[in-house]
C-alpha cells in the first residue's frame, strides 16, 4: 500500500499488479455546513495485499467504505478498480463490476435462517452477472467448494442458527468468495464476535491472503487492524498511513 502526494494530473493508469487506486478523492455532502467526509485521498493497494483502515465514528469511514464498494461516487478524483476506470461507468456497469470484482463482508452475516448455508452461499451466485471468461459451474458444487476453503465442509447441510457466531462470519466469507471477486472488502467483520471467533475468522484472513487474495478491512479494533499487512488510519477524511 502506497499513500501519494496527489500531483493533479489524472492520466497515469495503475498496472496489473493493483487492484484499488485512489487519486484526489473529494466527497462532500451538501447539508449545513457542508461535510467534507473525504479531502483529497490518494490510495494504492496491491494484488494480494492485506490493508486494514481504522479510525473513529464520524472520521469518514462509511463514506471511503461507500466510493471502494461502488455504492457512491466521488464529487472529484479518480477511482480505478482491478484497472476499471470506475468514475466513467454509467449505473449498470458499476453494478457489473461491483457483482464480479468485489466480496462483500459485514459486521452482521446477513445469512437467511430457514436455508442451508450451502443454500445461503449458493444465494450470491443468484444476484450476478457472469463474468466475461469465466465457467459458470454448478452452483452447489461451487458453494461446497468455497464452504471448503472456508473450512466448513463438516457443516455442510446446518442452518446458521446450529453454528457459532465465526462459523457464521466464515459461511458469509465464503459466500462473499462465490464471485472470485479481485478485492474482498471487510465492514467491522468482528464487530459481533467474541474473542475467540474473532481470531478464528483473522486467521482465515491469514489463509485467504497466503492464497493471493487482496482484502481490505475497515474496523475501530486496534488489534484487528494490528494483524493486517498494511494500516492506514482515516481522520476528518484524510488518510495516513502508521507506521508498523
Amino acid at each position: 500500500m502506497t499513500l501519494e502526494e496527489s500531483t493533479g494530473s489524472h492520466e497515469r493508469r495503475p498496472d496489473t499488479g493493483t487492484v484499488i487506486e485512489l487519486r484526489a478523492v473529494r466527497r462532500t455532502f451538501d447539508t449545513d455546513p457542508p461535510v467534507h467526509a473525504l479531502r483529497e485521498v490518494d490510495l494504492t493497494v496491491r494484488r494480494g495485499e492485506h490493508l486494514s483502515i481504522v479510525g473513529p465514528s464520524g472520521s469518514g469511514k462509511s463514506t471511503l467504505l461507500n466510493i471502494l464498494g461502488l455504492l457512491d461516487r466521488p464529487d472529484d478524483g479518480d477511482y480505478w478498480l482491478d484497472g476499471v476506470p470506475t468514475t466513467e461507468l454509467g449505473d449498470l456497469e458499476r453494478t457489473s463490476l461491483r457483482g464480479s470484482r468485489i466480496g462483500f463482508v459485514f459486521q452482521s452475516f446477513h445469512l437467511l435462517p430457514h436455508r442451508t448455508i450451502d443454500e445461503n452461499v449458493m444465494l450470491a451466485e443468484m444476484y450476478r452477472l457472469p463474468h466475461p471468461g469465466r465457467v459458470r459451474r454448478n452452483r452447489a458444487a461451487r458453494a461446497r467448494d468455497m464452504l471448503d476453503r472456508v473450512g466448513l465442509s463438516h457443516r455442510l447441510g446446518y442452518r446458521p442458527d446450529r453454528l457459532s457466531g465465526g462459523e457464521r462470519q466464515r459461511v458469509a466469507i465464503a459466500r462473499a468468495l462465490m464471485s472470485e471477486p479481485s478485492l474482498l472488502l471487510c465492514d467491522e467483520p468482528t464487530g459481533n464476535l467474541d474473542t475467540e471467533n474473532t481470531a478464528s475468522v483473522l486467521e482465515l484472513f491469514d489463509e485467504l491472503q497466503g492464497q493471493g487474495m487482496t482484502l481490505l478491512v475497515i474496523t475501530h479494533d486496534e488489534a484487528v487492524s494490528t494483524r493486517a499487512q498494511t494500516r492506514v488510519r482515516i481522520s476528518d477524511g484524510t488518510l495516513a498511513r502508521e507506521s508498523a
